[in-house]
């Protein structure tokens, strides 16, 4: 939280922000990077991240900007601005696969390996 709000035009990578955090706040990290990635600060976020909650806020935040519902004080937010890359392990060593977000804030293919599909699965 630090590195966020105190640098301005930094790259900053940041290993599970969510560790040990409540789910509630773990979602409002997602608000937090927003505001430094694209408010005053212009801070670029490279994060790792096993937070469901995290990048839900995140689509959450994508949707509300293109539905024109964004909460009064967040700071616009668009899939254009968002990369998620997901590391698996391949032959050669690990391998990145974008997972693509579409304009409106949904993912436009499905996780690797059922990731995040857990979920799901508990809840049906």
């Amino acid at each position: 939280l630090v590195g966020a709000y105190a640098s301005q035009n930094q790259i900053i990578a940041i290993e599970q922000p969510e560790i040990h955090l409540h789910p509630a706040l773990q979602a409002e990290l997602g608000d937090v990077f927003i505001e430094s990635a694209l408010g005053e600060q212009k801070n670029t976020f490279i994060l790792e991240t096993h937070s469901e909650h995290l990048i839900l806020r995140l689509l959450r935040r994508i949707r509300e900007t293109v539905d024109n519902e964004l909460p009064e004080g967040k700071t616009p937010f668009t899939a254009g601005q968002l990369t998620i890359l997901y590391v698996q392990p391949g032959k050669n060593g690990s391998e990145l696969v974008e997972i693509p977000v579409s304009e409106d804030g949904e993912f436009m293919k499905p996780w690797p390996d059922g990731f995040f599909a857990e979920r799901a699965r508990e809840l049906y």
